[in-house]
C-alpha cells in the first residue's frame, strides 16, 4: 500500500467536495467567482479494496471498490453502463499528531463517464478521463 493510499484509509471515512468542472469553473475565474460546490460524497472505508458512497446527487450508500495506482488512489463505483470514479491525487495539508505528520486534506478529482476498464486499469482510466471531470478536495471526516 502507498503513502496516500495507506493516509486515505487511516482516515476511516472522508467527506470530499467538488467544483462545477472545466466549463463553469472557468467562467467563474473569468468573473472572479469561486467556483460553486457542485457534489459532495461522503467515503466510509470497509476495508483495504471496499468503501460505501453517500452522495449529494444520490440517495442511499452506494458500494466502490478502491484500487491503487501510481496517478492516486482512485474509488470506483459503478453506475449502469457507466462509472463514477473520484481520484485521490495528492495530499495539500498535513497537520502532526504523535510525531507524525497526517494528511488532512487531499486533492481531488471526480468523473462521470463511459469507461468501465477503471476497475481493471484506474490509472489508464484517469488518464482519459473527460476534460470536464470536476475537481475537489478530500479531507477526513475526524481529524483529531
Amino acid at each position: 500500500m502507498n503513502g496516500l493510499a495507506a493516509a486515505a484509509l487511516a482516515a476511516g471515512e472522508l467527506i470530499c467536495e467538488f467544483s462545477d468542472g472545466y466549463r463553469k469553473s472557468l467562467l467563474a475565474e473569468l468573473t472572479g467567482d469561486a467556483p460553486r460546490t457542485e457534489l459532495l460524497l461522503i467515503y466510509d472505508f470497509q476495508g483495504a479494496d471496499a468503501a460505501r458512497v453517500l452522495a449529494s446527487n444520490k440517495p442511499g450508500r452506494r458500494p466502490a471498490v478502491i484500487r491503487e495506482g501510481d496517478d492516486g488512489v482512485h474509488f470506483i463505483q459503478r453506475d449502469g453502463a457507466s462509472v463514477r470514479v473520484t481520484t485521490l491525487t495528492g495530499c495539500t495539508r498535513v497537520k502532526a499528531r504523535g510525531g507524525q505528520d497526517i494528511c488532512t486534506r487531499f486533492a481531488a478529482r471526480h468523473a462521470w463517464h463511459l469507461d468501465t476498464t477503471a476497475h481493471l486499469d484506474a490509472d489508464g482510466s484517469f488518464r482519459r478521463q473527460p476534460p470536464g471531470a470536476a475537481t475537489g478536495t478530500c479531507e477526513p471526516w475526524r481529524v483529531d
